[in-house]
C-alpha cells in the first residue's frame, strides 16, 4: 500500500508534542518563579509577624527585662518557622521618638532570603558557560509599638 506523500504533509498526529516541548521550559521556569515568590513572601510574613510579637512582649514587661522577653518572643516564633538561622534581632527603646514625646519599643528584624538554587546558575549550556552568581535578598521587618509600663 501505498501512501500519499500530500496526505503525510497534511499530517499533524505530532504537532501538539512538538509545541508542548517547546512550551514545557518556559512554563517551568515560570512555576519556579511563582514558587520562590511564594517562600519569600512567607518568609517576609514570618519576620513580621515576629518583630510585632517581639514588641508587644517588650511593651507588657517591665523595664529591666524588655529585651529579653521581646528576644525569646522573637525567637520562638522565628525557630517553629525554621528561619532562625542568620537572623539579627534588635529591641531598643527611645524615648522621644521623632520629637512626639512618645516612648516606644521598636523591634527590627533582618534575615536573608535563601534560594533554592545554592550553585551559581549557568547561563548557557556546556561545562564552560558562564555562570550567574546570585546573592542573597535581603529582608528586613519592624515593629514599632508605644509604651507606658516604663
Amino acid at each position: 500500500m501505498k501512501s500519499n506523500p500530500i496526505r503525510l504533509m497534511r499530517d499533524t498526529r505530532g504537532q501538539s508534542l512538538i509545541e508542548f516541548a517547546l512550551i514545557l521550559p518556559m512554563m517551568l521556569v515560570v512555576m519556579f518563579m511563582i514558587t520562590e515568590f511564594g517562600r519569600a513572601l512567607y518568609t517576609y510574613n514570618v519576620l513580621a509577624t515576629a518583630a510585632r510579637a517581639a514588641a508587644r512582649a517588650a511593651v507588657v514587661s517591665g523595664a529591666g527585662n524588655f529585651e529579653a522577653n521581646g528576644r525569646a518572643r522573637a525567637l520562638e516564633i522565628l525557630t517553629s518557622a525554621h528561619l532562625d538561622s542568620g537572623a539579627s534581632l534588635n529591641v531598643e527603646v527611645k524615648d522621644n521618638y521623632n520629637g512626639s514625646g512618645l516612648k516606644v519599643v521598636i523591634c527590627t528584624i533582618n534575615r536573608p532570603f535563601t534560594w533554592v538554587i545554592n550553585n551559581p546558575v549557568p547561563v548557557n549550556a556546556g561545562s564552560a558557560s558562564p555562570t550567574v552568581s546570585k546573592s542573597a535578598l535581603p529582608m528586613s521587618a519592624q515593629a514599632i509599638m508605644k509604651t507606658e509600663t516604663f
